[in-house]
């Protein structure tokens, strides 16, 4: 049984990791988006400003994703240790 615990560690080990270079991902593309938008000559500032508020929404969002995902995959790994 022990080995099979150590089999499933190694898979959850493997989805955490995919799972937080698909957050970091998405974090970066709302960063570029940021900028993208920032430079925007042909916005006007109040568009700016708006599309700057949707970006940090997002971003906010994906952060709020990786703590509940991490705190998920912490209680995984309680399980898995005892």
């Amino acid at each position: 049984m022990n080995e099979q615990f150590k089999i499933a560690k190694q898979m959850i080990d493997m989805q955490r990791a995919s799972v937080d270079g698909m957050i970091n991902s998405l974090t970066m593309m709302w960063d570029q988006t940021a900028n993208f938008f920032d430079g925007a000559a042909c916005l006007p500032e109040e568009g700016r400003k708006a599309l700057r508020q949707w970006v940090d929404i997002n971003k906010k969002a994906c952060e709020g994703l990786k703590i509940a995902i991490d705190s998920g995959y912490s209680n995984l790994e309680k399980f898995f240790s005892s």
